[in-house]
């Protein structure tokens, strides 16, 4: 490659080229994980290599989910070039912060059954120990109940397999539980 430009180097590597690497990667070094993705994907200011950041997630299904974020400069230093970042473990958001920001699914699950307010949550997986988890962020949200609007909240998701019933839990980004009601399965799916 001599004389090639940075242009001409990172041409080499495509985009294409950089998904397949960073995906084959994640499926070596992480095959147990439940959900392996890339989440972003940018050139270097330098043109010559890929910024790659990719999310980790193991036990998605738990209570306890473990999530990490992954990150790649490809092909300038290959495999992942710093140590990952975790954003789960221990099955604790929020503590000792002086701020809480629920900012992921992963947060939002651990939340719903670990903040105050939980105890809805808290007896519903304790009966029901094959309860799955399911968290979708809304940027606006109306209680068809109450007709109240609420913005940027976590609904999460609980159902067990074996109930004709789960439970939905609303909690601020801020962490802050805001509500938590019984719902038959056909109204879950």
């Amino acid at each position: 490659m001599f004389g090639c430009t940075q242009q001409q180097k990172q041409a080499s590597f495509s985009e294409k080229d950089a998904r397949t690497f960073v995906n084959d990667d994640l499926n070596s070094k992480f095959s147990g994980a439940e959900i392996k993705e890339i989440t972003e994907l940018s050139p270097s200011p330098t043109n010559d290599s890929w910024q790659i950041k990719a999310r980790v997630t193991f036990n998605y299904s738990s209570p306890c989910p473990v999530r990490m974020n992954v990150y790649y400069d490809y092909p300038r230093k290959g495999f992942i070039a710093t140590p990952p970042e975790y954003i789960t473990r221990d099955c604790t958001v929020c503590m000792n912060t002086a701020s809480c920001v629920i900012g992921t699914p992963e947060e939002a699950i651990i939340a719903s059954h670990t903040m105050n307010g939980s105890t809805t949550v808290n007896d519903y997986i304790t009966a029901h120990d094959n309860a799955v988890p399911d968290a979708k962020f809304y940027t606006e949200y109306v209680d068809t109940t109450s007709k109240k609007s609420y913005r940027n909240i976590w609904i999460v998701k609980w159902l067990s397999p074996t109930t004709n019933f789960g439970i939905l839990t609303m909690i601020s980004d801020t962490g802050e539980i805001l509500k938590s009601w019984e719902v038959t399965k056909s109204e879950l799916i």
